[in-house]
C-alpha cells in the first residue's frame, strides 16, 4: 500500500507524471503497483527557504518500509521530481513513513 503525495509550486502539465511515478515507487519500495495510490497537487502557494522559487514536498507512506529504504528512495524520488519538473533537489523534502498493517484501511478492513 504505497501512497505518494506530491505537493508543489511547479504547474505539472505531464499527462504521463503520475503514472511514471506510481511505476517508479513500487519498483523502489517493491510492492506491486496495484497496489500504490499517487496523488498530485500542483500549482500551490508554496515557499521553502522564505524564496517561492520552485519547491517540491513529497510524502510516502507504506507498510513495512524499513530506514535502510529511505536514503535510495530519496535519491530516487529527488531525482525524478528534479528531472521532470526541474525542481532543484536541494528544494525538495521527502517525508517517509511506515505503518503497523492493523493501522491502515483498505477494502472494509485493514491490511492486518
Amino acid at each position: 500500500m504505497p501512497y505518494i503525495r506530491v505537493e508543489t509550486n511547479i504547474d505539472i502539465s505531464d499527462e504521463n507524471f503520475a503514472a511514471e511515478l506510481s511505476k517508479l515507487t513500487a519498483g523502489n519500495v517493491g510492492k506491486p503497483e496495484s497496489f500504490v495510490m499517487v496523488s498530485v497537487h500542483d500549482g500551490l502557494k508554496m515557499s521553502f527557504g522564505g524564496k517561492t522559487d520552485p519547491c517540491a514536498l513529497l510524502t510516502l507512506k507504506s507498510l513495512g518500509l524499513q530506514a535502510s529504504q529511505c536514503e535510495g528512495l530519496s535519491a530516487a524520488l529527488s531525482g525524478f521530481i528534479e528531472d521532470k519538473l526541474g525542481v532543484p533537489a536541494d528544494r525538495i523534502f521527502i517525508e517517509m513513513d511506515s505503518h503497523a498493517p492493523e493501522m491502515f484501511g483498505w477494502n472494509g478492513g485493514t491490511f492486518a
